[in-house]
């Protein structure tokens, strides 16, 4: 028999998340783009492990990954069904990418920029209103790197992305820090198809940064406002 040691113990578990990270991509994305309806007949555990080639523990660890997701539910009886899209976790990062992975970018960029316009300009205004010192430092920090960022890397998604999480968390509203998976996969989105705004954009986040330092509120969300809508108006010609 082989001798088990450390390494050999790792690479099979590294062997088995893979196969079951794949086994989850692979039917969330059928799921989720209406390849798999919630009405179609869902195989069964043996016949996904069949499938995938993937043991019975793998197969059930997935369907329970998309279970916590809402897209599948498994019972005794009556097997894995398919769940309609309202009980899905739409703020979950696997489901927001498959979700936008699946839909015509201009549709995609509406239903983004409608929810981020109702959410983060209100958000930078209660940011100037209530940040602290070490939010607002935090902030400048976000912005300092995306300016040290080239705009096409992934340094610069990065930053972006900390910015605007650190003007959610400066709210001092815990459920907007939940947006901040819709902004990052929104974010990533956008890069995939352009780039180009990063610069032009990076004036009115220091605008943002100053009016929160300020505490001008009003200002504040004068400033996201403009950012979002330059940055749509943008996206929509290129998309």
């Amino acid at each position: 028999m082989a001798k088990l040691t450390p390494s050999s113990l790792l690479l099979g578990a590294n062997k088995k998340f893979s196969l079951f990270a794949h086994v989850v991509e692979e039917l969330g994305t059928s799921i989720v783009s209406g390849e798999i309806k919630p009405e179609d007949p869902f195989p069964n555990e043996a016949e996904l492990g069949q499938r995938f080639q993937a043991s019975r523990s793998v197969i059930r660890e997935a369907v329970k990954s998309l279970a916590a997701k809402g897209l599948l539910e498994s019972r005794t009886r009556s097997g894995i069904r398919v769940l309609p899209p309202h009980r899905w976790n739409l703020l979950d990062v696997s489901v927001l990418s498959w979700r936008y992975g699946s839909m015509p970018h201009e549709l995609f960029f509406d239903e983004l920029f409608e929810i981020r316009s109702m959410i983060e300009p209100r958000a930078a205004a209660l940011a100037a209103e209530r940040a602290t010192k070490k939010e607002v430092a935090a902030i400048e920090a976000a912005l300092g790197a995306m300016g040290d960022a080239e705009a096409d890397s992934n340094g610069a998604i990065e930053a972006d992305l900390a910015f605007h999480r650190a003007i959610l968390s400066a709210a001092h509203n815990p459920l907007l820090l939940q947006m901040g998976n819709l902004i990052g996969i929104g974010l990533l989105t956008s890069y995939r198809i352009s780039s180009e705004p990063y610069a032009e954009m990076l004036a009115t986040h220091v605008e943002i940064f100053e009016a929160i330092r300020n505490r001008d509120a009003g200002l504040a969300q004068q400033r996201m406002e403009m950012l979002l809508h330059n940055t749509r108006t943008f996206q929509a010609s290129h998309a």
